[in-house]
């Protein structure tokens, strides 16, 4: 199940989140995160938290 995107990086990236919802207090289970490229494609590869899917777009920011 897809969760929350958040915008992150100067050039649109978005960080979406997956993972499975939890029956008894109907809340997301976040198992890792998503990326969409500025053009809304997804990028390939999961990130195991929120904090390592933002390193990769500021290092993919900065490369550019």
């Amino acid at each position: 199940m897809i969760g929350n995107g958040i915008a992150w990086g100067e050039s649109g990236y978005t960080i979406i989140e997956e993972g499975e919802l939890d029956r008894v207090t109907f809340a997301l289970r976040v198992d890792h995160y998503l990326i969409a490229a500025p053009d809304g494609r997804p990028l390939p590869g999961r990130f195991p938290d929120l904090e390592a899917a933002k390193a990769f777009i500021e290092r993919r920011e900065g490369a550019s």
